[in-house]
Protein backbone atom coordinates (compact mmCIF):
# COMPACT_ATOMS: atom_id res chain seq x y z
CA UNK A 1 0.00 0.00 0.00
CA UNK A 2 2.53 2.50 0.88
CA UNK A 3 4.89 1.37 -2.60
CA UNK A 4 1.88 2.19 -4.36
CA UNK A 5 1.57 5.86 -2.64
CA UNK A 6 4.89 6.70 -3.31
CA UNK A 7 4.49 5.59 -7.15
CA UNK A 8 1.27 7.74 -7.41
CA UNK A 9 3.51 10.46 -6.07
CA UNK A 10 6.48 10.28 -7.87
CA UNK A 11 4.15 9.83 -11.10
CA UNK A 12 2.29 12.93 -9.42
CA UNK A 13 5.58 15.17 -9.84
CA UNK A 14 6.69 13.27 -12.76
CA UNK A 15 3.85 14.20 -14.86
CA UNK A 16 2.73 17.21 -13.28
CA UNK A 17 0.06 19.36 -15.67
CA UNK A 18 1.33 22.22 -17.05
CA UNK A 19 -0.75 25.48 -15.92
CA UNK A 20 -0.33 28.65 -18.03
CA UNK A 21 -1.31 32.26 -16.26
CA UNK A 22 -2.13 34.78 -18.56
CA UNK A 23 -2.38 38.52 -17.29
CA UNK A 24 -4.77 40.70 -19.75
CA UNK A 25 -2.78 44.33 -20.28
CA UNK A 26 -6.16 45.66 -21.37
CA UNK A 27 -6.06 49.12 -22.96
CA UNK A 28 -9.10 51.75 -23.21
CA UNK A 29 -10.51 52.28 -26.23
CA UNK A 30 -9.71 56.17 -26.07
CA UNK A 31 -7.76 57.12 -23.05
CA UNK A 32 -4.36 55.68 -21.75
CA UNK A 33 -5.77 53.78 -19.02
CA UNK A 34 -5.49 49.87 -18.72
CA UNK A 35 -8.24 47.74 -16.60
CA UNK A 36 -7.36 46.82 -13.48
CA UNK A 37 -9.16 44.47 -10.58
CA UNK A 38 -9.14 44.94 -7.00
CA UNK A 39 -8.44 42.11 -4.55
CA UNK A 40 -8.77 43.67 -0.59
CA UNK A 41 -6.64 46.02 -0.75
CA UNK A 42 -3.71 45.44 -3.48
CA UNK A 43 -4.55 45.21 -7.59
CA UNK A 44 -3.70 43.03 -10.62
CA UNK A 45 -4.44 42.43 -13.89
CA UNK A 46 -7.22 40.42 -15.40
CA UNK A 47 -6.07 36.42 -14.99
CA UNK A 48 -7.03 33.76 -17.08
CA UNK A 49 -5.95 30.30 -16.32
CA UNK A 50 -5.36 27.60 -19.14
CA UNK A 51 -4.41 23.89 -18.14
CA UNK A 52 -2.19 23.85 -20.89
CA UNK A 53 1.83 24.32 -21.68
CA UNK A 54 0.65 27.48 -24.05
CA UNK A 55 3.28 28.89 -26.18
CA UNK A 56 4.23 32.54 -26.51
CA UNK A 57 2.92 33.04 -30.08
CA UNK A 58 -0.63 30.88 -29.46
CA UNK A 59 -2.56 33.94 -30.14
CA UNK A 60 -5.82 32.16 -30.58
CA UNK A 61 -5.81 30.40 -27.47
CA UNK A 62 -4.94 33.12 -25.63
CA UNK A 63 -7.71 35.66 -27.42
CA UNK A 64 -10.29 32.65 -26.90
CA UNK A 65 -9.76 31.98 -23.23
CA UNK A 66 -9.66 36.53 -22.44
CA UNK A 67 -12.83 36.69 -24.54
CA UNK A 68 -14.76 34.38 -22.44
CA UNK A 69 -13.40 36.13 -19.29
CA UNK A 70 -14.27 39.39 -20.73
CA UNK A 71 -17.14 38.76 -21.99
CA UNK A 72 -16.05 41.41 -24.92
CA UNK A 73 -14.26 40.80 -28.55
CA UNK A 74 -10.16 41.43 -28.20
CA UNK A 75 -7.32 41.58 -30.02
CA UNK A 76 -3.96 40.39 -29.00
CA UNK A 77 -1.04 42.71 -29.86
CA UNK A 78 1.53 41.36 -28.41
CA UNK A 79 3.33 39.99 -24.96
CA UNK A 80 5.07 42.38 -22.41
CA UNK A 81 6.39 39.76 -20.21
CA UNK A 82 6.45 35.65 -20.75
CA UNK A 83 8.25 33.11 -18.39
CA UNK A 84 8.62 29.45 -18.86
CA UNK A 85 9.43 27.43 -15.32
CA UNK A 86 9.80 23.87 -16.96
CA UNK A 87 10.32 22.82 -13.08
CA UNK A 88 6.98 23.95 -11.90
CA UNK A 89 5.83 22.91 -15.29
CA UNK A 90 4.21 26.74 -14.93
CA UNK A 91 4.00 29.85 -17.73
CA UNK A 92 2.93 33.31 -16.67
CA UNK A 93 2.54 35.94 -19.50
CA UNK A 94 0.81 39.42 -19.69
CA UNK A 95 -0.18 39.77 -22.63
CA UNK A 96 -1.20 43.45 -24.34
CA UNK A 97 -5.08 43.76 -25.64
CA UNK A 98 -7.56 46.08 -27.54
CA UNK A 99 -10.88 45.90 -27.58
CA UNK A 100 -12.29 44.62 -31.58
CA UNK A 101 -15.41 46.67 -30.92
CA UNK A 102 -15.13 49.64 -28.34
CA UNK A 103 -18.66 49.91 -28.00
CA UNK A 104 -18.83 46.75 -26.19
CA UNK A 105 -19.16 47.04 -22.45
CA UNK A 106 -17.12 44.46 -20.30
CA UNK A 107 -19.24 42.13 -18.26
CA UNK A 108 -18.01 42.50 -14.58
CA UNK A 109 -17.98 39.60 -12.53
CA UNK A 110 -17.54 37.23 -15.54
CA UNK A 111 -14.22 36.87 -15.36
CA UNK A 112 -13.27 36.33 -11.76
CA UNK A 113 -14.47 33.36 -9.31
CA UNK A 114 -15.95 36.00 -7.46
CA UNK A 115 -16.97 39.50 -7.97
CA UNK A 116 -14.75 42.23 -7.63
CA UNK A 117 -14.05 45.58 -8.18
CA UNK A 118 -12.39 46.72 -11.75
CA UNK A 119 -11.62 50.25 -13.18
CA UNK A 120 -10.06 51.62 -15.96
CA UNK A 121 -6.50 53.55 -14.01
CA UNK A 122 -4.03 55.86 -15.73
CA UNK A 123 -0.63 56.14 -14.75
CA UNK A 124 -1.36 58.39 -12.11
CA UNK A 125 -3.56 56.15 -10.51
CA UNK A 126 -1.61 53.29 -11.10
CA UNK A 127 1.72 54.81 -9.27
CA UNK A 128 -0.37 55.48 -6.27
CA UNK A 129 -1.81 51.74 -5.88
CA UNK A 130 -0.44 48.37 -4.65
CA UNK A 131 -0.20 45.67 -6.58
CA UNK A 132 -0.25 42.02 -5.49
CA UNK A 133 2.55 41.15 -7.95
CA UNK A 134 5.18 44.49 -8.31
CA UNK A 135 6.25 43.48 -11.43
CA UNK A 136 3.34 43.99 -13.65
CA UNK A 137 3.32 47.63 -11.18
CA UNK A 138 6.36 48.25 -13.62
CA UNK A 139 5.32 46.58 -16.83
CA UNK A 140 1.86 48.86 -16.64
CA UNK A 141 3.61 52.23 -15.99
CA UNK A 142 6.14 51.88 -18.94
CA UNK A 143 3.21 51.02 -21.23
CA UNK A 144 1.23 53.93 -20.11
CA UNK A 145 4.17 56.49 -20.32
CA UNK A 146 4.91 54.91 -24.14
CA UNK A 147 0.63 55.19 -24.95
CA UNK A 148 0.67 58.85 -23.25
CA UNK A 149 3.48 60.00 -25.62
CA UNK A 150 2.18 58.30 -28.23
CA UNK A 151 5.24 56.23 -28.86
CA UNK A 152 5.78 53.38 -30.45
CA UNK A 153 8.87 51.32 -30.17
CA UNK A 154 11.14 51.19 -33.75
CA UNK A 155 11.19 47.45 -33.44
CA UNK A 156 7.58 46.71 -32.90
CA UNK A 157 6.16 44.75 -35.86
CA UNK A 158 3.02 46.16 -37.24
CA UNK A 159 1.03 43.09 -36.78
CA UNK A 160 2.24 44.06 -32.96
CA UNK A 161 0.46 47.39 -33.00
CA UNK A 162 -3.15 48.64 -32.34
CA UNK A 163 -5.55 48.41 -35.35
CA UNK A 164 -3.31 45.85 -37.49
CA UNK A 165 -5.53 42.27 -36.76
CA UNK A 166 -8.60 44.70 -38.35
CA UNK A 167 -7.00 46.05 -41.44
CA UNK A 168 -5.73 42.68 -41.86
CA UNK A 169 -9.04 40.64 -41.65
CA UNK A 170 -11.01 43.61 -44.07
CA UNK A 171 -8.19 42.79 -46.32
CA UNK A 172 -8.06 38.92 -46.20
CA UNK A 173 -11.96 39.39 -46.48
CA UNK A 174 -12.41 41.85 -49.55
CA UNK A 175 -9.38 39.46 -51.47
CA UNK A 176 -12.02 36.42 -50.43
CA UNK A 177 -14.91 38.44 -51.81
CA UNK A 178 -13.02 39.86 -54.68
CA UNK A 179 -12.05 35.55 -55.73
CA UNK A 180 -15.88 34.38 -55.23
CA UNK A 181 -14.15 32.16 -51.95
CA UNK A 182 -16.78 31.97 -49.64
CA UNK A 183 -16.13 32.49 -45.80
CA UNK A 184 -16.70 29.92 -43.07
CA UNK A 185 -15.39 30.93 -39.99
CA UNK A 186 -14.23 34.51 -38.68
CA UNK A 187 -10.69 35.52 -39.64
CA UNK A 188 -8.27 34.08 -36.59
CA UNK A 189 -4.70 33.48 -35.45
CA UNK A 190 -2.52 30.62 -36.26
CA UNK A 191 0.72 32.40 -35.51
CA UNK A 192 2.69 35.50 -34.20
CA UNK A 193 5.62 36.16 -32.98
CA UNK A 194 8.42 38.50 -33.69
CA UNK A 195 9.31 36.94 -37.35
CA UNK A 196 5.91 37.05 -38.68
CA UNK A 197 2.11 36.93 -38.09
CA UNK A 198 0.15 34.04 -39.87
CA UNK A 199 -3.91 34.47 -39.83
CA UNK A 200 -6.68 31.35 -40.99
CA UNK A 201 -9.67 31.67 -42.10
CA UNK A 202 -11.90 28.55 -42.89
CA UNK A 203 -13.88 28.69 -46.22
CA UNK A 204 -15.81 26.43 -48.55
CA UNK A 205 -12.31 26.03 -50.27
CA UNK A 206 -10.45 24.99 -47.50
CA UNK A 207 -8.47 26.96 -45.14
CA UNK A 208 -6.88 30.37 -46.35
CA UNK A 209 -3.96 31.75 -44.82
CA UNK A 210 -2.63 35.36 -44.44
CA UNK A 211 1.23 35.58 -43.96
CA UNK A 212 2.79 38.94 -42.88
CA UNK A 213 6.76 38.99 -42.67
CA UNK A 214 8.66 41.06 -41.33
CA UNK A 215 10.16 43.79 -44.00
CA UNK A 216 13.11 45.16 -41.71
CA UNK A 217 15.37 41.94 -40.46
CA UNK A 218 18.11 42.42 -43.03
CA UNK A 219 18.58 38.56 -44.28
CA UNK A 220 15.05 38.00 -45.06
CA UNK A 221 13.89 38.11 -48.70
CA UNK A 222 10.70 38.95 -50.02
CA UNK A 223 8.48 35.87 -49.01
CA UNK A 224 5.17 36.92 -51.39
CA UNK A 225 6.90 36.86 -54.54
CA UNK A 226 9.71 34.26 -53.74
CA UNK A 227 6.88 32.29 -52.97
CA UNK A 228 4.99 33.62 -56.10
CA UNK A 229 7.96 32.47 -58.68
CA UNK A 230 8.41 29.37 -57.04
CA UNK A 231 4.84 28.14 -56.81
CA UNK A 232 5.18 29.30 -60.68
CA UNK A 233 8.47 27.24 -61.15
CA UNK A 234 7.24 23.80 -58.74
CA UNK A 235 3.79 24.14 -58.86
CA UNK A 236 2.79 20.64 -56.95
CA UNK A 237 5.51 21.14 -54.26
CA UNK A 238 4.43 25.03 -53.05
CA UNK A 239 1.68 26.79 -51.75
CA UNK A 240 -0.20 28.71 -54.04
CA UNK A 241 -0.10 32.42 -53.70
CA UNK A 242 -3.70 33.75 -54.45
CA UNK A 243 -3.08 37.87 -53.23
CA UNK A 244 -0.26 39.95 -52.48
CA UNK A 245 -0.33 43.09 -50.98
CA UNK A 246 3.22 44.52 -51.83
CA UNK A 247 3.03 47.37 -49.59
CA UNK A 248 2.25 45.64 -46.37
CA UNK A 249 4.08 42.39 -47.45
CA UNK A 250 1.29 40.32 -47.16
CA UNK A 251 0.46 37.39 -49.26
CA UNK A 252 -2.93 35.46 -48.94
CA UNK A 253 -2.28 31.28 -49.87
CA UNK A 254 -4.35 28.85 -50.69
CA UNK A 255 -5.04 25.77 -48.14
CA UNK A 256 -1.94 23.10 -48.61
CA UNK A 257 -2.55 20.79 -45.77
CA UNK A 258 -1.60 20.22 -42.55
CA UNK A 259 2.40 20.30 -41.47
CA UNK A 260 3.52 16.64 -41.35
CA UNK A 261 5.35 16.94 -38.38
CA UNK A 262 8.34 14.87 -36.81
CA UNK A 263 6.47 11.84 -36.05
CA UNK A 264 6.93 10.15 -39.80
CA UNK A 265 8.48 7.39 -41.10
CA UNK A 266 11.83 7.04 -42.25
CA UNK A 267 10.49 6.20 -45.90
CA UNK A 268 8.57 9.44 -45.68
CA UNK A 269 11.92 11.59 -44.48
CA UNK A 270 13.55 9.82 -47.07
CA UNK A 271 11.43 10.57 -49.62
CA UNK A 272 10.89 14.32 -48.75
CA UNK A 273 14.67 14.70 -48.59
CA UNK A 274 15.22 13.18 -52.00
CA UNK A 275 12.22 15.37 -53.69
CA UNK A 276 14.02 18.17 -52.36
CA UNK A 277 17.20 17.93 -53.97
CA UNK A 278 15.60 17.36 -56.83
CA UNK A 279 14.03 20.61 -56.54
CA UNK A 280 17.26 22.08 -55.77
CA UNK A 281 19.05 21.06 -58.59
CA UNK A 282 16.46 21.90 -60.91
CA UNK A 283 16.99 25.36 -59.32
CA UNK A 284 20.41 25.52 -60.19
CA UNK A 285 19.21 27.47 -63.80
CA UNK A 286 17.06 29.97 -62.06
CA UNK A 287 19.61 31.40 -59.67
CA UNK A 288 19.90 34.64 -61.39
CA UNK A 289 15.97 35.08 -61.49
CA UNK A 290 15.56 33.75 -57.89
CA UNK A 291 18.22 36.77 -57.36
CA UNK A 292 16.42 39.00 -59.10
CA UNK A 293 13.37 38.96 -57.50
CA UNK A 294 14.71 39.01 -53.57
CA UNK A 295 16.52 35.53 -52.82
CA UNK A 296 19.21 37.23 -51.13
CA UNK A 297 23.07 35.95 -52.15
CA UNK A 298 24.98 34.44 -49.70
CA UNK A 299 27.26 32.23 -51.60
CA UNK A 300 29.74 30.75 -50.05
CA UNK A 301 32.55 33.69 -50.87
CA UNK A 302 30.04 36.21 -49.03
CA UNK A 303 30.29 33.73 -46.38
CA UNK A 304 33.74 33.92 -45.99
CA UNK A 305 33.25 37.76 -45.01
CA UNK A 306 31.30 37.42 -42.79
CA UNK A 307 33.45 35.02 -40.16
CA UNK A 308 35.03 37.91 -38.90
CA UNK A 309 32.46 40.00 -38.36
CA UNK A 310 30.58 37.31 -36.48
CA UNK A 311 33.53 36.02 -34.14
CA UNK A 312 34.47 39.66 -33.29
CA UNK A 313 30.87 40.78 -32.59
CA UNK A 314 31.07 40.99 -28.93
CA UNK A 315 27.21 40.89 -28.15
CA UNK A 316 27.13 37.52 -30.52
CA UNK A 317 29.48 36.09 -28.24
CA UNK A 318 27.94 37.38 -25.00
CA UNK A 319 26.95 33.79 -23.52
CA UNK A 320 30.27 32.30 -24.17
CA UNK A 321 33.36 31.55 -22.37
CA UNK A 322 36.77 33.11 -22.52
CA UNK A 323 37.85 29.88 -23.36
CA UNK A 324 35.49 29.35 -26.44
CA UNK A 325 35.42 32.72 -27.98
CA UNK A 326 39.41 31.90 -28.29
CA UNK A 327 38.68 28.80 -30.11
CA UNK A 328 36.25 30.92 -32.21
CA UNK A 329 38.91 33.28 -33.27
CA UNK A 330 41.83 30.37 -33.63
CA UNK A 331 39.03 28.35 -36.18
CA UNK A 332 39.02 31.77 -38.85
CA UNK A 333 41.79 30.84 -40.79
CA UNK A 334 40.04 27.38 -41.07
CA UNK A 335 36.71 28.37 -41.62
CA UNK A 336 38.18 30.38 -44.53
CA UNK A 337 39.50 27.81 -46.25
CA UNK A 338 36.89 25.58 -45.75
CA UNK A 339 34.65 27.79 -47.91
CA UNK A 340 37.26 27.24 -50.34
CA UNK A 341 37.58 23.51 -50.18
CA UNK A 342 33.57 23.52 -50.88
CA UNK A 343 33.63 26.11 -53.68
CA UNK A 344 36.40 23.41 -55.37
CA UNK A 345 33.75 20.87 -55.17
CA UNK A 346 31.35 20.84 -58.27
CA UNK A 347 28.12 20.89 -56.40
CA UNK A 348 26.38 23.90 -57.75
CA UNK A 349 25.24 26.75 -55.21
CA UNK A 350 21.51 27.11 -55.70
CA UNK A 351 18.20 27.52 -53.99
CA UNK A 352 18.23 27.37 -49.84
CA UNK A 353 15.20 27.60 -48.08
CA UNK A 354 16.95 28.76 -45.40
CA UNK A 355 14.84 26.98 -42.21
CA UNK A 356 14.12 23.44 -43.62
CA UNK A 357 12.61 21.16 -41.14
CA UNK A 358 9.47 18.65 -41.63
CA UNK A 359 7.04 21.38 -39.62
CA UNK A 360 7.99 23.66 -42.62
CA UNK A 361 6.56 20.38 -45.22
CA UNK A 362 2.90 19.40 -45.39
CA UNK A 363 1.21 16.17 -47.54
CA UNK A 364 -1.77 18.02 -50.19
CA UNK A 365 -3.38 16.11 -52.70
CA UNK A 366 -0.18 13.41 -52.12
CA UNK A 367 2.40 15.92 -52.72
CA UNK A 368 4.80 16.95 -50.50
CA UNK A 369 4.93 20.43 -50.07
CA UNK A 370 7.52 23.26 -48.71
CA UNK A 371 6.44 26.35 -47.17
CA UNK A 372 7.94 29.38 -45.00
CA UNK A 373 10.34 30.92 -47.33
CA UNK A 374 11.60 34.05 -45.15
CA UNK A 375 14.66 32.73 -45.28
CA UNK A 376 15.36 31.25 -48.67
CA UNK A 377 19.38 32.68 -50.17
CA UNK A 378 21.73 31.30 -52.98
CA UNK A 379 23.81 29.39 -51.14
CA UNK A 380 25.56 26.05 -51.02
CA UNK A 381 22.63 23.21 -50.65
CA UNK A 382 23.74 21.07 -48.01
CA UNK A 383 23.40 24.30 -45.33
CA UNK A 384 19.62 23.43 -45.88
CA UNK A 385 20.48 20.11 -44.23
CA UNK A 386 21.13 21.19 -40.58
CA UNK A 387 19.14 19.01 -38.76
CA UNK A 388 20.92 15.73 -40.73
CA UNK A 389 24.23 17.09 -38.84
CA UNK A 390 23.17 17.51 -35.69
CA UNK A 391 24.66 14.63 -32.89
CA UNK A 392 23.57 13.82 -29.78
CA UNK A 393 25.22 14.51 -26.50
CA UNK A 394 23.20 12.55 -24.43
CA UNK A 395 24.74 10.98 -21.54
CA UNK A 396 22.57 8.25 -20.12
CA UNK A 397 22.47 4.40 -21.89
CA UNK A 398 19.23 5.47 -22.85
CA UNK A 399 20.50 8.20 -24.11
CA UNK A 400 23.37 7.38 -26.05
CA UNK A 401 21.16 3.93 -27.37
CA UNK A 402 18.56 7.10 -28.58
CA UNK A 403 20.95 8.95 -30.20
CA UNK A 404 23.05 6.06 -32.15
CA UNK A 405 19.28 5.23 -33.46
CA UNK A 406 19.39 8.92 -34.82
CA UNK A 407 22.42 8.94 -36.24
CA UNK A 408 21.77 5.48 -38.45
CA UNK A 409 18.71 7.58 -39.00
CA UNK A 410 20.62 10.06 -40.51
CA UNK A 411 22.98 8.52 -42.27
CA UNK A 412 20.26 6.99 -44.24
CA UNK A 413 18.60 10.43 -44.74
CA UNK A 414 22.39 12.10 -45.96
CA UNK A 415 22.45 9.00 -48.28
CA UNK A 416 19.42 9.23 -49.55
CA UNK A 417 19.72 13.30 -50.26
CA UNK A 418 23.30 12.92 -51.75
CA UNK A 419 22.20 10.30 -54.11
CA UNK A 420 20.59 12.56 -56.10
CA UNK A 421 23.99 15.10 -56.51
CA UNK A 422 25.96 11.87 -58.33
CA UNK A 423 25.65 13.82 -61.81
CA UNK A 424 27.64 16.66 -60.40
CA UNK A 425 30.37 14.10 -58.44
CA UNK A 426 30.58 10.42 -57.42
CA UNK A 427 29.73 9.48 -53.94
CA UNK A 428 33.11 9.88 -52.42
CA UNK A 429 33.56 13.00 -53.47
CA UNK A 430 29.74 14.07 -52.02
CA UNK A 431 30.39 12.09 -48.42
CA UNK A 432 34.02 14.79 -48.54
CA UNK A 433 31.96 17.43 -49.62
CA UNK A 434 29.11 16.80 -46.86
CA UNK A 435 31.89 16.67 -44.34
CA UNK A 436 33.68 20.11 -45.24
CA UNK A 437 30.25 21.61 -44.99
CA UNK A 438 29.43 20.54 -41.21
CA UNK A 439 30.57 23.51 -39.63
CA UNK A 440 29.78 26.00 -42.57
CA UNK A 441 26.03 25.02 -42.09
CA UNK A 442 26.34 25.76 -38.69
CA UNK A 443 28.41 29.24 -39.74
CA UNK A 444 25.61 29.67 -42.04
CA UNK A 445 22.59 29.84 -39.24
CA UNK A 446 24.75 31.53 -37.04
CA UNK A 447 24.78 34.55 -39.42
CA UNK A 448 21.49 34.05 -39.93
CA UNK A 449 20.87 34.92 -35.90
CA UNK A 450 23.91 37.39 -35.50
CA UNK A 451 21.85 39.50 -38.02
CA UNK A 452 18.30 38.68 -36.64
CA UNK A 453 18.79 39.51 -32.97
CA UNK A 454 19.53 43.18 -33.64
CA UNK A 455 16.31 43.64 -35.06
CA UNK A 456 13.80 42.86 -32.38
CA UNK A 457 12.52 44.23 -29.17
CA UNK A 458 14.18 43.54 -26.13
CA UNK A 459 11.42 41.27 -24.63
CA UNK A 460 11.40 39.28 -28.25
CA UNK A 461 14.94 38.33 -28.21
CA UNK A 462 14.11 34.90 -26.12
CA UNK A 463 11.90 33.65 -29.30
CA UNK A 464 15.39 33.21 -31.60
CA UNK A 465 17.96 31.93 -28.58
CA UNK A 466 19.73 29.32 -30.97
CA UNK A 467 23.30 31.81 -31.78
CA UNK A 468 25.04 29.95 -28.76
CA UNK A 469 24.17 26.65 -29.69
CA UNK A 470 25.44 27.45 -33.27
CA UNK A 471 28.61 28.91 -31.95
CA UNK A 472 29.07 26.23 -29.89
CA UNK A 473 28.32 23.89 -33.26
CA UNK A 474 30.67 25.35 -35.03
CA UNK A 475 33.76 25.05 -32.60
CA UNK A 476 32.66 20.88 -31.87
CA UNK A 477 32.46 20.17 -35.59
CA UNK A 478 35.42 22.77 -36.87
Amino acid sequence: MTENIFLYLYKMMLFKPWKSYFYALLIHPTEAKVLIISRDEYYCLPCVEINKNIGFDNFQAIKDGMERKLGISINVLHYASYKVEKEQRKIQGTYVLEQHNPTEEIQVGTWCDRVVPALWADRQAVESLSFIYPEQKSIIEKYLIDLESDTIPKLRPPWAQSGWFSEASAWVEEQLEKLEYQQITPVEYLRSWSISCVLKVETTAGTIYLKAASTFLPLFCDEPIVTAELASLFPNHMPTVISINRQRHWMLLEDFGKPIGGNVSLQVQQDIYRLFAQIQIQSVEQRDRLLSIGCLDRRLDILQSQIAPLINDENSLSELSAAEIEQLHKLAPKLKNLCSQLASYKIPETLVHGDLHLNNVALHKNNYLFFDWTDSCISHPFFDLFELFLESNQKSLFGRLKGLWKRKSQERLRDRYLSQWTEYEPKERLLEAWNIAKPLCALHHAVTYQNMIPSLEARAKQEVNALPYLLREIIRSG
